[in-house]
């Protein structure tokens, strides 16, 4: 009697511990979010980081769906063409690679085999458009904002007044997406991400394309962005995904 006991102990232990092991394994991919403040002479900016735990980076031609709980954080990508239709530049999703018309674009992103690169547009991209070909990644090219450490001369916006500014940056080896807490011009937003010690960042359309969602360690969706006037027209997204 008393070893049916012991043995029924134990089978209820073993079935609470896998029932906390099959909640964890449900929740264990998510976003936190983190505020970091930077000051200069002049100025308080503050700069929000989405950090996205055990997922991988992916870029996507299709509208991303908040029901399905495998997308754990999504934004705008690559800049959409003049039609509203296109994307901005060569892409290539899951190995399919798309040539589009080129505008002033300076960097691109490549993911492959859970590797994140971030490079000028003139520093080894055939080599890395190759490699996400082959390994049916994927690839978008978008403005370079710092690299190895330096800011780079992003001229397009040089007119426009200040705005909402969205990031994909490498930081402490680690590809996370940073997002201006309040109105910058892009410089300012390259020398922010800069004195944190980010070493490179390439730009996600934003202004009024703003619109994206998280989904932190409680598997809640939470709606980000400000503008959001022009996100029915998106053409693309990037996404962090489960592992």
């Amino acid at each position: 009697m008393n070893i049916n006991k012991k043995i029924l102990t134990v089978s209820v232990i073993c079935l609470v511990c896998s029932y906390n092991l099959f909640s964890q394994n449900n929740y264990n991919s998510f976003v936190t979010q983190d505020t970091i403040n930077v000051r200069n002479d002049t100025n308080d900016w503050s700069l929000i980081f989405y950090t996205p735990h055990n997922s991988h980076l992916c870029f996507t031609t299709t509208r991303p769906d908040t029901n399905n709980d495998k997308i754990i954080f999504s934004v705008a990508g690559a800049f959409t063409g003049q039609n509203l239709r296109d994307v901005v530049g060569n892409y290539i999703e899951q190995g399919v690679v798309k040539e589009n018309k080129t505008d002033k674009e300076t960097g691109f992103c490549v993911m492959y085999d859970n590797k994140v690169v971030i490079k000028p547009l003139n520093d080894s991209m055939n080599y890395y458009f190759n490699k996400a070909q082959q390994k049916k990644g994927y690839y978008f090219q978008q403005m370079m904002l710092l690299n190895d450490g330096k800011t780079v001369p992003c001229t397009i916006f040089r007119c426009q007044k200040p705005t909402f500014r969205r990031a994909l940056a490498i930081y402490n080896g680690k590809a996370m997406v940073v997002e201006t807490k309040n109105r910058m011009n892009v410089e300012d937003f390259a020398w922010a991400m800069q004195k944190i010690g980010i070493k490179y960042a390439i730009y996600l359309d934003m202004g009024s394309w703003s619109d994206g969602f998280l989904r932190n360690k409680d598997n809640e969706v939470i709606s980000i962005g400000h503008l959001k006037q022009n996100t029915r027209y998106q053409s693309n997204w990037i996404e962090y995904r489960q592992l």
